[in-house]
């Protein structure tokens, strides 16, 4: 049977890598895909590329705003009445290299604004309305949240960190309330935002995986679904390195 049939899963982050990736993984098993980030355009291109006829739709709303995280959740209330599966994906790396006492603070602001009180506010409403049948709440973090991998980009690792803080905290909260918490925790993938850190030379960096090479978007969406499916019902609280072995280095 197809644990996602008719599931409503939201995705943030969801025009790109991982996250579009992820979606289209949902949309092929018959899920209703809700697919949210900050450009129209890249929505729009998103929901181009998924399966026909699949039950899925962008929304335009940008993760580190208070108010566009609301009007998201009322929208979801309204829409579907309920959430079954979060992806809570949108995330960006800062200020990559950059030494701490030379950081700027705007940029600083900004990370901690997506990748952490993003997430936090999407799980306080994302918890409510599984309240009362229950779901599956998969964060995408980083080998960053589990330990420091490079000197510089401070705020990049020190979110992440905090990603599987929060995993870990809200996974132990809801344990008994038919709620699982789990979180992706990737190695350098291929996607345009590592593209714009690492540069044309993004497969060269393959070589720090102990598998030799670097990830591919479908391998962290299909972690995310088993995290996310019927299959992995006695697993909460746990930060999966999807990574080539990078974390036995």
């Amino acid at each position: 049977m197809n644990s996602f049939e008719n599931k409503v899963v939201l995705i943030t982050g969801a025009t790109a890598g991982i996250g579009l990736a992820t979606a289209i993984e949902f949309a092929k098993k018959s899920a209703r895909v809700l697919l949210v980030g900050r450009n129209a355009d890249k929505g729009n291109k998103a929901i181009a590329q998924m399966p026909h006829n699949a039950d899925c739709e962008f929304y335009s709303a940008d993760m580190s705003k208070r108010s566009d995280i609301n009007r998201l959740f009322s929208y979801i209330k309204e829409r579907y009445g309920r959430l079954d599966i979060a992806v809570n994906n949108a995330g960006m790396f800062g200020a990559s290299f950059t030494k701490i006492t030379e950081y700027p603070d705007e940029v600083w602001d900004e990370v901690i604004a997506t990748n952490v009180t993003g997430v936090y506010q999407c799980m306080k409403y994302e918890i409510q309305l599984m309240a009362q049948s229950g779901g599956a709440i998969v964060n995408v973090a980083s080998v960053a949240g589990l330990k420091a991998n490079y000197a510089g980009g401070c705020a990049y690792t020190a979110s992440k960190h905090a990603v599987v803080g929060l995993t870990r905290s809200a996974a132990l909260e809801m344990a008994k309330s038919n709620i699982r918490v789990n979180s992706v925790c990737p190695g350098l993938i291929r996607t345009d935002m590592s593209l714009n850190v690492f540069g044309d030379n993004l497969d060269a960096y393959g070589d720090a995986h102990p598998i030799g090479r670097i990830g591919e978007t479908e391998e962290v969406a299909n972690a995310i679904l088993w995290l996310s499916g019927n299959k992995a019902e006695f697993i909460t609280g746990c930060c999966l390195p999807v990574d080539g072995g990078l974390m036995l280095k």
